[in-house]
């Protein structure tokens, strides 16, 4: 007879994978799922967990959050704790650096499995200036050396030429690097232009698709148009694209201004036109004494929105060099964005992630079991925005499902305070009732990484960028 080292009991157990939903147990043996049946004798579990009246899923997958970044007003890393706390079993972190991910995990991990995007910003992480074949060659490769899954380009932010993104993406397919992309290139911005794109810089290639909710706040177009006409490009492209929409009213963005006192990145232009404020630092400051803008702040070991003469404080200490937050996302882009599917019945956009992490906006979980109580998704679909469509993305061959020697990473919600209960990651606690119980964590890497990952001491896993979505069937 089997013994567990533990039984999930009385759930209704929900993975798509399986066609499971419906009231049933799970045991648990060495981190793996051993068994899910309508009932486990419980004198065979070492310990039992009694999950009545909750819904029990494959963990929760976040294809787009921040844990390891280059902030210099918080601490990225908070982002571990924030995301345990939100129910979330592993990450992709979309823009740091091999370095401050594994820092990260280190000083402040909350037990989850996260891979990381090496963030492409020019005077910081990569030269200044256009980039040639070769130089884009060597950092996808040292990116991966480094124990990155892969590259992120940041295109509302340090926009490259069509010519060098088309580069970036094409080097990464080469290297199979995991390539996300935040639209916009030199010729046209974080907006549905940037969508436009995508077909021309992507060619045969394959590419990640960052937050598709944000290019469609009504910048170009009225806002359903706009989600009508990146939908249909990113259809048309099924096959090449991963993509994920976040549910966030609040966006996250820089305040940076040059030397004249121009924004300087296009997201926060984009921001403030959509209110008449002025592309300036007197605009940016107009926009906090209204209450518009917020600044990201730190205080002990929480992030949060500051607002009113507190953010203004801080936005002149920084000297415009801050983190900020605008209440742009659309509720209905959002919903567009969850809910679509195509005439076989297929969801469009992939995922429901956070953006979050470290920004204080980590609803996924709560938003997409929104969307099931109002009749938007089934449960079945739920897990499958949050948990199995991700793990396919990433490759993850044994996440987002509870078959038989399938890791045990498991997020439990309760459905009558459309929360996260508890979470367990190769079956052991994380996170119960809101209070994080889980320390360090287990690193994804590209194959080229697994010396790092070695030599970081820290548990890790190499994952098959072949096994992903995002490569399966690439031949070239």
């Amino acid at each position: 007879m089997t013994t567990f080292d533990l039984i999930l009991s009385g759930g209704a157990v929900v993975d798509p994978k399986n066609g499971l939903d419906g009231r049933a147990d799970v045991g648990i043996v060495d981190g793996k799922i051993e068994r899910v049946e309508p009932e486990l004798d419980p004198t065979t579990a070492s310990d039992i967990i009694d999950a009545s009246g909750m819904w029990v899923m494959p963990g929760q997958i976040d294809t787009h959050a921040h844990v390891a970044g280059l902030s210099r007003n918080w601490d990225p890393a908070l982002g571990h704790g924030m995301l345990a706390r939100a129910g979330t079993t592993t990450v992709l972190d979309m823009g740091g650096t091999g370095q401050t991910l594994i820092d990260g995990i280190k000083r402040r991990g909350a037990g989850l499995n996260v891979a990381g995007q090496f963030g492409l910003i020019p005077g910081l992480t990569i030269p200044m200036g256009d980039l040639r074949p070769g130089a884009v060659r060597r950092i996808v490769s040292d990116a991966l050396r480094q124990g990155c899954f892969g590259v992120k380009i940041l295109g509302g932010y340090n926009p490259f030429t069509p010519e060098t993104t088309a580069r970036v993406i094409g080097e990464s397919n080469r290297q199979r690097a995991y390539v996300a992309f935040h639209l916009g290139t030199t010729e046209s911005g974080s907006h549905l232009g940037g969508v436009r794109e995508i077909p021309g810089v992507v060619g045969s290639g394959r590419l990640h698709v960052c937050h598709v909710n944000s290019y469609c706040r009504g910048v170009v177009a009225d806002s359903t148009e706009e989600c009508d006409e990146a939908l249909s490009i990113i259809e048309s492209m099924r096959g090449q694209l991963n993509s994920e929409a976040y549910h966030a009213i609040q966006n996250g963005t820089s305040g940076r201004c040059d030397s004249d006192g121009a924004v300087m990145a296009d997201v926060p232009r984009n921001c403030l036109r959509l209110r008449g404020y002025a592309t300036t630092i007197d605009g940016l400051r107009q926009s906090i004494r209204d209450g518009y803008g917020s600044v990201v702040a730190q205080k002990g070991g929480q992030v949060y929105y500051a607002r009113g003469d507190e953010a203004l404080n801080l936005f002149d200490k920084g000297r415009s060099n801050v983190g900020m937050s605008f209440p742009v996302n659309l509720p209905s882009s959002a919903f567009r964005m969850a809910t679509a599917k195509n005439d076989d019945g297929e969801f469009t956009i992939d995922a429901v992630s956070t953006d979050g992490g470290s920004h204080p906006r980590n609803v996924a979980v709560q938003s997409t079991m929104a969307l099931v109580q109002f009749g938007a998704l089934t449960r079945l679909e739920m897990a499958e925005k949050l948990s199995l469509n991700p793990a396919e993305m990433m490759g993850l061959t044994a996440k987002g499902h509870l078959t038989p020697g399938a890791d045990a990473d498991i997020t439990v919600l309760d459905p009558n305070r459309n929360q996260p209960d508890m979470s367990l990651v190769a079956g052991r606690l994380i996170m119960h009732k809101g209070r994080i119980v889980g320390s360090g964590g287990t690193l994804l890497v590209n194959p080229i990484g697994e010396h790092t990952a070695k030599s970081s001491g820290l548990p890790y896993q190499v994952v098959d960028p072949m096994a992903s979505k995002l490569y399966a069937g690439y031949a070239n």
